[in-house]
């Protein structure tokens, strides 16, 4: 069954958080990396970068939606747990300490506050991380298990949205 044509036109961005030379906080980066690799659509961008607040509001204006992974370090969760979660389940704060260290909902809230056309819909992908903090290049052992685990996610919420989706190895079809 096709989408109606206004669902097949909006855009979405997915973008890759994080900083690939601290340890495992670039799992966002790297995850997105290896699915632009894979998927190809007019109306889908990719983006990985160490960007927060003001600087990720700019990436994410003029699209209909967006798909965000990045690394999280609650300590609640196991090493290497996938958690998904919405973009209204994060908190923002009404005072900033600093422009520069405001987190994506507040950069969300102000954006809508402007009447930017910002995505009505974030999914965000998020991984428990052992260490974030370590200059070194690549995951430990069970955050890199996890990588596949979001590539599927990802491409599996790609592939409800868009039905002419284009996948390595062949065209991806959802039930």
């Amino acid at each position: 069954m096709s989408q109606p044509a206004a669902v097949m036109a909006q855009k979405t961005i997915v973008i890759g958080l994080g900083n690939p030379i601290l340890a495992d906080d670039g799992v966002g980066i790297v995850t997105v990396e290896r699915i632009a690799q894979q998927v190809e659509h007019p109306l889908v961008d990719f983006q990985w970068c160490s960007l927060a607040g003001f600087e990720l509001l700019d990436l994410l204006v003029g699209y209909d939606k967006a798909i965000i992974v990045d690394s999280i370090k609650t300590g609640k969760y196991p090493v290497g747990q996938v958690m998904e979660l919405e973009a209204d389940s994060l908190m923002s704060t009404v005072r900033l300490a600093s422009v520069h260290d405001i987190n994506l909902a507040t950069a969300l809230e102000l954006g809508r506050m402007l009447a930017l056309p910002v995505p009505a819909e974030i999914t965000i992908y998020v991984v428990e991380v052992a260490d974030n903090t370590t200059f070194r290049e690549g995951c430990c052992r069970e955050v890199a298990a996890a990588v596949p685990l979001l590539e599927k996610a990802v491409i599996n919420l790609l592939t409800e949205r868009y039905e002419d989706l284009s996948v390595k190895g062949g065209v991806a079809h959802h039930a």
